[in-house]
């Protein structure tokens, strides 16, 4: 092979689980470490997400004095998973190794975290589940200190933004959307350290404040750039070079050029999944499905996955994905992730039937879960409404459309009114004539919801029994925090879709994360970590479920390659 350069190690992807692992090789040995992005934009899905990171027993929580246990851990998730789908080893491997991962980035990089003290595990009735402290959301940090002043830096998803501009971090979202005591004020202090920051507003919108994942990224980034590490921008994989079954080298093209890089140590896949071909969704995962409901970045089309499987590695779990409804917002390239409008009190979830489908409150990636289920039995899931009235209006947010006392329906922009997204009447029958839903039906759902409101109790899907289900409650309706009735004209409906905020079935991986063959067999050279690689917690136990094994399986990943035995 004619190589056009040379390194020890290629990263392929800047998401969280690419940087940890350029890092943690770089702090255990290995300093000629290139990470190469496909995109203009460094962060990948990672920046767009939350940021959260599960990690039961993770230092951030101890140092609050709270103690859990591995045992606890290990019987929850195995309890998530009941069918087996992902091999113990696994899930132990990533249970053992995500506290030392996070002790020691916190040691030796800019990496901080802080506990979420009450967002509960998804599961809160099974056995060795807790209320809060798994999860654990990156500090804000000043994009100022990066090179070129955060230029390349991926920003927030709208939906993490107040106002679009404003960037919050998850508790803050929480306060502000739910509009818990001290709503106002909290807004108050950062409209004001946003349009007070004078010289970034004459230079640009974006504000140099990062939050959730793009505070993530960009704390992982801020420790490469002090160590001047290497990450190439518009730089696409093209080829694996491997002989006899072990890889050997990368071939890349960077705008336009053609580059064979030999990888002395190893390459290490960690880029996004396939949820943006069409085509890959359609052969893997459940209908209904369509690129145009997910809310990851455009770039992430499956190329990695598919020329590792050329090159003989195993592909497992690949109908699975961090489901989540999606509404789609005119003029915004991205969908909204549908996590907490349908959970409020007085919104339901309706199908062309008018009838409810599932739990609204439950959690995101198990409702996305039920409706596939309800689809692949009969029921046409393909076409769902969010229902609400103008009392919900006055009282919650359904981003990125304040409640009607900050935004009247007079300054909602005439592009939302559209069949694809908002509608609007002044009766129940008119709405669901307007958006196709039977009449009959959706007047028979609200009446009956309405009873369970006034009652307290849902019969039909038990809305409100969980500690779930109550975190995006409502705790001044009473009987029951998320149940309240619609009854109020006008009323609306939003169009939501089954999407995700990304697949995870890909490579299949070892406990080193080795991608291994169609025999088991590790390959020689090939590591993967994200959503290239498929989900060591795919049922979602915890918010952070993701990044969690993505950044801890780059951490055993550079392990191996590096052969230290350095854990923490």
């Amino acid at each position: 092979m004619n190589w056009t350069e040379s390194h020890d190690v290629v990263v392929v992807g800047s998401g969280n689980g690419g940087l940890t692992a350029a890092l943690c090789l770089y702090e255990m040995g290995i300093k000629d470490v290139l990470v190469i992005e496909s995109s203009d934009q460094v962060g990948g899905t990672s920046a767009l997400s939350g940021g959260g990171v599960w990690v039961p027993g993770n230092p951030y929580a101890e140092a609050e004095g709270i103690k859990d246990s591995y045992d606890d851990a290990r019987a929850y998730v195995l309890a998530t998973d009941p069918d087996g789908v992902v091999p113990v080893e696994m899930i132990e491997t990533y249970l053992r190794n995500a506290p030392k991962m996070l002790r020691f980035l916190h040691a030796r990089t800019r990496v901080r975290y802080r506990s979420l003290a009450h967002y509960p595990d998804y599961f809160s009735t099974l056995p060795g589940s807790r209320p809060g402290h798994r999860s654990i959301e990156p500090e804000p940090m000043n994009i100022s200190v990066l090179r070129g002043g955060g230029r390349y830096l991926r920003d927030h998803h709208p939906i993490l933004k107040m106002l679009g501009r404003v960037p919050m971090t998850q508790t803050e979202a929480h306060v502000f959307n739910v509009q818990t005591p001290g709503w106002r004020w909290l807004a108050a202090k950062l409209l004001a350290q946003y349009f007070f920051d004078l010289p970034q507003r004459l230079r640009t919108h974006r504000s140099r404040r990062a939050t959730c994942g793009s505070a993530g990224v960009a704390r992982l980034l801020w420790s490469m750039d002090e160590r001047g590490m290497s990450l190439d921008r518009n730089t696409e994989m093209v080829d694996l070079v491997t002989e006899k079954g072990t890889v050997q080298g990368i071939v890349v093209n960077t705008n336009g050029r053609q580059r064979a890089i030999q990888c002395r140590r190893g390459i290490i896949l960690a880029s996004g999944g396939f949820e943006q071909n069409q085509r890959m969704r359609e052969t893997y995962l459940p209908a209904p499905t369509h690129a145009s409901w997910t809310t990851t970045h455009k770039g992430n089309h499956g190329k990695p996955i598919e020329i590792a499987q050329r090159h003989g590695a195993r592909l497992t779990r690949m109908s699975g994905a961090w489901w989540v409804p999606t509404f789609r917002v005119p003029g915004i390239p991205y969908p909204y992730p549908s996590i907490m409008e349908k959970s409020y009190p007085g919104s339901i979830v309706v199908d062309k039937r008018g009838k409810r489908v599932a739990n609204e409150s439950m959690n995101y990636q198990m409702y996305v879960r039920e409706c596939h289920r309800l689809h692949q039995s009969g029921i046409d899931t393909s076409d769902l409404w969010i229902i609400f009235d103008a009392d919900f209006r006055r009282k919650y947010i359904v981003s990125p459309i304040l409640t009607s006392k900050l935004m009247p329906d007079r300054r909602i922009p005439k592009a939302y009114f559209d069949e694809t997204f908002l509608t609007k009447a002044d009766t129940l029958d008119a709405l669901a004539r307007k958006v196709g839903i039977d009449i009959s039906g959706l007047s028979d759902t609200v009446e009956r919801f309405n009873r369970f409101a006034s009652n307290g109790k849902d019969e039909e899907f038990g809305r409100g029994d969980s500690e779930y289900d109550r975190y995006y409650a409502d705790p001044s309706v009473k009987p029951n925090p998320c149940l309240a009735p619609i009854h109020q004209g006008p009323f609306y409906a939003v169009r939501i879709y089954l999407g995700e905020f990304g697949t995870n079935g890909g490579l299949d991986i070892d406990p080193n994360g080795q991608v291994r063959d169609e025999q088991g067999h590790p390959i020689p050279g090939l590591y993967a970590t994200g959503n290239c690689a498929a989900a060591i917690l795919p049922a979602y136990p915890g918010p952070g479920s993701t990044l969690g094994p993505a950044m801890t399986f780059a951490y055993q990943a550079a392990k191996h390659l590096s052969g230290t035995t350095l854990v923490e």
